[in-house]
């Protein structure tokens, strides 16, 4: 089947069947496995051997109903292999998850109904609410995390895929009252660690109702949440570093997959003045990501610097693909040029996406960029089981885990030999840092 509509069809046909346009096909039947879902006549009006299309002579097919009929269907069979596939004690384990949230949602919203709260304090009041209600509550969620991150190791391949339906299914209908939940779910921009995503980490009291704020609340519990907080401190570090350097001529920073530059915000919020001129260059493969950090960036360097710090930003709509194979002319500038004589390179997230061959090729590219003396500061998290899980099971975000060893493997090849190399932890342990030291 190549296409169908209520009025017609377009097939391949086998090989010994030729129709001519307006032939006309009396008990044309059309069949789904083993159900009939179109009977009546047909004529032909296009007739071909590589494709053949008909039109419908006795009614119309009727897609809606047999769209739902379908999706029925593969509900029920989904349904089937869930029972089939997972064991009985992780689907209860889901189970009772699900309750926890259940009745954590109605306690609240009950909570909520009752009590008429002045807007102007309702902050203080919720957070102290939520504090009491975390020291009881949000032990008991994240272990159950963790127990169905251990209980999940066994699950074979299809298992996993059955499985990951199944937990999505049970427990995205409440978590979606917290942003963070919804967004990395959702993933309107294609993917789920969006510079947007990242916004939501630093921001506060979010959420649809009493009941999503306080799951906001414990979401920023998550190990990975707190190392994502965590290590623009570490980020935030090394651009000062750079920029405080002695030497002469400007400090080049490049940020990979900059997102919403929190780091750069903070650190031109914070600096008082500079010795040396900085160059910070975003590089991004989302237009919306760096007009949002341009523009924040650009208006704390107006109305806190007055235009007076030596701070410029640039911009470079670039992926990962385009810097390690340039194709066009201009890519070749950009890498060649552009990204040249460079005091610090580092990322965040980035290499949470790449496999270790294209991480590896991706170091000695950035690595080639510094000038001597420069410094590489590539982050990755580290597998968390109250955290990992959720993002494998529910919300269908996976990531590339390293490990200290598989970091510090990437550095193995680089030339020239590095001057120093090491791994850089943030304040949780859950975010390490390959730290390369070029020499000079």
């Amino acid at each position: 089947m190549l296409d169908l509509s209520a009025v017609g069809f377009g097939i391949a046909p086998p090989s010994q069947i030729t129709l001519a346009p307006g032939s006309v096909l009396d008990s044309f039947e059309l069949r789904l496995g083993d159900r009939t879902i179109w009977t009546g006549n047909a004529i032909v009006v296009r007739g071909g051997e590589e494709r053949l299309g008909g039109r419908f002579t006795s009614g119309v097919l009727d897609l809606h109903g047999l769209r739902l009929g379908i999706t029925f269907d593969g509900r029920l069979a989904l349904l089937r292999e869930q029972r089939d596939l997972l064991p009985p004690e992780w689907r209860a384990a889901v189970a009772d998850l699900r309750q926890l949230l259940e009745d954590a949602k109605f306690e609240l919203e009950e909570t909520e109904r009752r009590e008429v709260h002045d807007p102007l304090r309702r902050s203080e009041e919720e957070e102290e609410l939520f504090e009491s209600l975390r020291a009881r509550w949000s032990g008991v969620y994240l272990g159950a995390l963790v127990a169905l991150h251990a209980m999940s190791k066994s699950l074979d391949v299809r298992s996993a895929q059955v499985a990951q339906a199944y937990a999505s299914g049970m427990l995205m209908p409440l978590l979606a009252a917290c942003p963070m939940h919804r967004r990395a779910y959702d993933k309107p921009l294609g993917y789920a660690g969006d510079y947007r995503m990242m916004e939501l980490y630093f921001a506060r009291d979010l959420g649809d109702g009493l009941f999503g704020r306080f799951l906001y609340s414990v979401t920023r519990q998550y190990s990975l949440v707190r190392a994502v907080i965590n290590r623009e401190a570490l980020m935030r570090g090394a651009v000062q570093e750079a920029a405080e350097a002695g030497g002469e001529g400007p400090v080049r920073i490049l940020a990979l997959a900059a997102g919403p530059a929190m780091e750069l915000r903070r650190f031109v919020e914070g600096v008082s003045a500079l010795d040396r001129p900085v160059e910070l260059i975003l590089l991004d493969q989302d237009p919306a990501a760096l007009e949002s950090a341009h523009r924040h960036l650009t208006r704390l360097l107006l109305e806190r610097h007055y235009g007076m710090l030596p701070v410029t930003v640039r911009c470079l709509h670039f992926s990962v693909r385009q810097l390690l194979k340039p194709q066009t002319p201009e890519e070749h500038r950009v890498v060649g040029e552009s990204l040249a004589d460079l005091d610090l390179v580092y990322s965040a997230g980035l290499y949470d996406y790449l496999p270790q061959p294209i991480a590896s090729r991706l170091t000695q590219l950035t690595y080639s960029k510094l000038r001597s003396g420069g410094r590489l500061f590539h982050g990755n998290l580290v597998e968390s089981p109250d955290t990992t899980w959720v993002m494998d099971y529910v919300l269908g975000w996976r990531l590339v885990y390293r490990t200290d060893e598989t970091m510090l493997a990437l550095a193995d090849c680089l030339t020239p030999a590095v001057h120093d190399v090491r791994i850089i932890r943030d304040a949780t342990e859950r975010a390490i840092f390959l730290d390369v030291r070029k020499p000079g």
